[in-house]
């Protein structure tokens, strides 16, 4: 309404009180309904449910923190990271090499019996 000069402002003033008063009635209604919702959960009053709502999502908000920072730390050496097929199949074979080259060399013939 202050924004409003000269002739605007005596048509436009009384359009814009109606709506600053429904606007009015309709917050104290939510208000009202909020209030009503809070008692139906156990609270008192709205201030005793923001009071908890608060602290719950301070100590929410904390445990994430520390939940990211032990992943952080523990994370890597607890889970083995996913293996590609090719190294798989690379780490089979130095497995196979290393398993033949411990064992001494066996002639297949055994000769007539």
């Amino acid at each position: 309404m202050s924004d409003l000069k000269g002739l605007a402002r005596l048509t436009k003033k009384k359009e814009l009180e109606s709506r600053i008063a429904t606007k009015t009635e309709e917050i104290q209604t939510l208000k009202a309904g909020l209030s009503g919702i809070v008692r139906q959960h156990g609270f008192a009053t709205v201030q005793d449910f923001y009071t908890a709502f608060y602290t719950a999502q301070r100590v929410t908000d904390t445990y994430q923190k520390e939940c990211a920072k032990w992943e952080e730390i523990y994370r890597e050496k607890a889970t083995p990271k996913s293996e590609t097929i090719h190294a798989k199949i690379q780490r089979y074979r130095e497995k196979a090499d290393r398993q033949n080259a411990n064992q001494p060399y066996r002639s297949r013939d055994k000769g007539a019996r």
